[in-house]
């Protein structure tokens, strides 16, 4: 710097001087170091000269990688020019590029994360340079304080002009997320009946990735310590999940790890003590814990569950006003509409029969209304029309019989909309009753006859001269109508009760006959088993009779088999879960089975056996399941065999048409009485359910067989002339229209891959259990069994297995749950896995795959198929490896 111009200073006071001018330079370095604020030097190249203690702080750099550097290393990139530019405009012109008191930018911190600053700049020349100092004030936790308040603010806001939580919801979650900074939240309600949370409704940024996430939320329901809003629910504090998804109790940590979700919190909507819902919010930024925020946002909790209790009061208190002074103006009507009403209906309903209640009603309504015809309607049990059933002035409608289509004319219109309906000059109306003109009748009026609001019919009156009617015409009519169709109703309840009476006692009938049958069906097969058993166990039967014995016991082991079989078939489709499989089938095929099993039932009894295929030269293909169409024809054959005498004839007739393939069975047998023949197949009813009978059976096979074929989209038929004459059955399918050349499925080896394989089973059912445990060792394979979800993590926990196959539906933990977490641990994450279940629909198979299992089997298992799906399984993960290390 030059030196100032002037008379010199004597030397004692220049020297007091320095001292000064050093003592305020060490003074102005120890406040600068003390400062709370950042103070940063730099030249007029951007170096940074000088930093403070507070620098290091803020910026998360120690001063030995500062000292040295451009400023702009703490600057975001899109600000680094706008610093460049301004400091060189500056130097040139003198001209500021913003205000350099008090401004807001900006700053950027060592790991990448932005800082809002507070900055203030000053400037000084020495020796010829420009040098720059600038003091940055981090005013992060300010900006945190804002967006609490404004959070805070807006709910208030929002709340104060909703009118209900699911209208102010969306704006909430909204709201929420924007002014706190989170991607995703989602509002939660206490199911207090089933004792769960339920999905109520949800806001998120526009990320596809967040609905993945959004998506799997809406499915589920929690219960109390579940997830995270379970834990909310259950502790009535707000919670904070710094890593959800690595969170041992997050259930939905796959879906939240796919939309990149890091941090979530959550809180209590509450009054009182009591937790009425949660909301939580998700974070695809690792967040941590903000106590201020969460203190803040029990407010809001608290502020919302106010808002639903008052408005609940509100609604609840207009509720009561509205039906007081509906009340008030109902009875002050019913009062004036009674006392006409009383002139037409006094003891008619009491005293009269339906048909004479409606004639004296039908005289008196045209007297009260001062009508000259009056006639009622009724739809039929299809609902399809309507068939004129009473009348004054207008008998001939009855008499006719005259029938208007719903939708059709005046009445037709009425049963449609449901509705009162007025035409003042039926000269412009559109009439379907050509009666009505013929008669004269100039003005209509027409109430529906309602029933629980379901429409029964129509009651319509009419003038010879123009009329309107006025409202009380209309809702006295409408009145009348309402008498009349309970009349109705009662009448109808009276005969269908009657008959479902006597149905009742014919069903209870032919259940008792079932039970005694059953009882006898099933006893018949196990006495001579338990009988060669007993002889066997005790030594008593000779080695000469051991085959024999055995033999028997197979034999009426299958019979059991079938009852049982039949019983099942029965139950899944009295249930509807009868699955049927949907492949195309040739026809020829199964009926060549059918009839192969049953030719040695034939031969026993000599009987004349005959099948003859006609136009079928092209496979006959239907869509279908081939087992159950299997069943069918078995089914028919063998009642066909079980009523022709010995020496008689059964002959199947196969004939195809281009759209349809029909099977006809006929025998030269019993035959069916005439009086039977409506009743061949339903479940339970046979011709002859007396102790005395000559043929068994539970009365199955036949309801079976119809069920069977209405599943394939077909029908069947019976005919028979009468007792002694023989019976026919007619099954007619739909042709499936396909090329198939059928294809040998190659035969999968169940032991070939046993060797050194070590599979884990996790069954809760210990027979189950036991039954796969001995399967599978007997297929070759090291078997650990496990009862539960908790002693299968122990398990994996110390050893590595091959396979796994799961039960779903066990205690504490479930399959769904066990699997996710064994495909965090990398020893498991592609191992092959079965889940076995009792839930065998659809819905159950893809839960199963999504939660992570390769496959899914349904109880019962069939040992056969466990065992190939385990060989094949293991064969894929064996190719797999040599693929991989190839």
């Amino acid at each position: 710097m030059s030196e100032p111009t002037g008379t010199p200073l004597p030397v004692a006071l220049a020297d007091d001087s320095s001292r000064e001018l050093r003592q305020l330079e060490t003074s102005g370095r120890i406040i600068a170091e003390t400062a709370s604020d950042a103070i940063i030097t730099i030249d007029q190249d951007s170096t940074i000269l000088f930093v403070n203690r507070a620098t290091e702080k803020i910026f998360g750099y120690a001063r030995a990688e500062l000292l040295g550097q451009r400023l702009t290393m703490l600057m975001p990139d899109y600000l680094r020019h706008v610093h460049e530019a301004g400091i060189k405009r500056y130097s040139e012109t003198g001209k500021r590029h913003l205000d350099w008191e008090a401004v807001t930018l900006p700053g950027l911190h060592k790991n990448g994360r932005e800082i809002p600053l507070e900055l203030s700049f000053g400037d000084f020349i020495e020796d010829g340079k420009h040098y720059f100092t600038g003091i940055a004030r981090d005013i992060s936790e300010r900006r945190q304080l804002e967006k609490r308040l404004s959070a805070q603010y807006q709910v208030s806001r929002i709340l104060a002009d909703a009118r209900s939580l699911l209208e102010a919801t969306p704006q909430l979650l909204q709201s929420l997320c924007e002014s706190l900074g989170w991607g995703l939240g989602i509002l939660w309600r206490v199911d207090h009946d089933e004792n769960v949370l339920r999905y109520v409704q949800s806001w998120r940024m526009p990320l596809p990735d967040f609905q993945v996430f959004e998506t799997a939320s809406l499915q589920r329901t929690f219960t109390r310590g579940t997830g995270l809003p379970g834990r909310i629910w259950n502790t009535g504090e707000p919670f904070w999940l710094e890593d959800a998804v690595n969170d041992d109790n997050f259930p939905r940590a796959p879906f939240a790890a796919e939309a990149g979700i890091r941090s979530a919190f959550g809180f209590p909507i509450t009054l009182g003590p009591d937790v009425l819902g949660v909301i939580e919010f998700f974070s695809r930024d690792m967040q941590e814990p903000d106590r201020a925020l969460l203190e803040m946002i029990s407010t809001v909790g608290s502020q919302i569950g106010q808002f639903i209790e008052r408005k609940r009061v509100e609604d609840e208190r207009t509720l009561i006003l509205q039906h007081e002074q509906e009340a008030r103006r109902v009875a002050e009507a019913a009062t004036q509409r009674i006392r006409t009403l009383q002139i037409v209906t006094d003891a008619t309903l009491a005293h009269f029969t339906l048909d004479e209640l409606l004639a004296e009603l039908l005289d008196r309504i045209r007297d009260v209304l001062q009508v000259d015809t009056v006639a009622i309607l009724l739809l039929e049990s299809e609902g399809d029309e309507l068939v004129a059933w009473a009348a004054k002035g207008l008998e001939e409608e009855v008499e006719l019989g005259v029938r208007i289509p719903r939708g059709k004319g005046f009445a037709g219109r009425l049963a449609e909309t449901g509705a009162p309906l007025q035409i003042e000059d039926t000269s412009k109306a559109d009439l379907y009753n050509p009666l009505l003109r013929q008669k004269g009748i100039s003005s209509l009026l027409g109430v529906p006859l309602l029933v629980e609001g379901r429409v029964i019919g129509v009651i319509h009156v009419g003038t010879f001269v123009r009329h309107r009617f006025n409202d009380d015409d209309i809702s006295l009519l409408q009145l009348v109508a309402d008498r009349i169709a309970l009349a109705i109703e009662n009448a109808r309840l009276y005969e269908e009760e009657r008959a479902a009476r006597m149905e009742a006692e014919a069903a209870n009938r032919a259940k008792d006959e079932f039970l005694t049958t059953l009882s006898h069906e099933l006893r018949t097969p196990l006495t001579p088993i338990i009988g060669w058993l007993h002889m066997m166990l005790r030594g008593v039967l000779p080695e000469t009779e051991q085959a024999r014995g055995i033999a028997v016991i197979e034999r009426n082991s299958q019979t059991l088999k079938r009852l049982i079989n039949d019983l099942l078939d029965m139950s899944a489709i009295l249930s509807g879960k009868m699955r049927i499989e949907e492949s195309p089938v040739i026809l020829a095929g199964v009926v060549r089975e059918a009839v192969e099993t049953v030719r040695p039932q034939a031969a026993e009894k000599d009987i004349d056996f005959q099948v003859v295929f006609r136009q079928w030269e092209d496979p006959v293909v239907v869509k279908g399941d081939r087992m159950r169409l299997v069943q069918t024809f078995w089914n028919l054959l063998t009642n066909a065999l079980k009523f022709t005498p010995r020496g008689g004839s059964v002959r199947v007739r196969c004939e195809a048409t281009s759209t349809e393939a029909v099977i006809e069975i006929q025998d030269n047998g019993e035959g069916i009485a005439e009086d039977f023949l409506p009743h061949v197949f339903e479940r339970f009813r046979q011709a002859d359910g007396s102790k005395t009978r000559t043929h068994g059976g539970l009365g199955l096979g036949l309801a079976l067989v119809e069920s069977f074929v209405q599943a394939h989209g077909g029908t069947t038929e019976v005919a028979s002339s009468g007792l002694g004459r023989g019976s026919r059955f007619i099954v007619s399918l739909p042709r499936f229209a396909v090329n198939l050349t059928p294809v040998a499925e190659p035969a999968v080896a169940t032991t070939a891959s046993a060797a050194g394989a070590h599979l884990l089973i996790v069954e809760d059912a210990p027979d189950t259990l036991e039954m796969m445990d001995a399967t599978l060792i007997a297929g070759g394979y090291t078997v650990t069994s496990c009862v539960s979800a908790a002693s299968a993590l122990a398990a994996c926990a110390s050893e590595e297995f091959d396979l796994i196959i799961s039960d779903i539906g066990m205690p504490v933990m479930d399959g769904y749950e066990l699997i996710t977490r064994l495909r965090r641990d990398p020893r498991f994450s592609h191992t092959p896995a079965i889940a076995v279940s009792g839930y065998a629909s659809q819905k159950d198979k893809a839960a199963a795959l999504t939660a992570g299992f390769d496959f899914h089997l349904a109880k019962p298992l069939n040992t056969q198929e466990l065992l190939a799906l385990v060989a094949k399984l293991l064969k894929q993960k064996r190719d797999d490896n040599n693929i991989n290390s190839a």
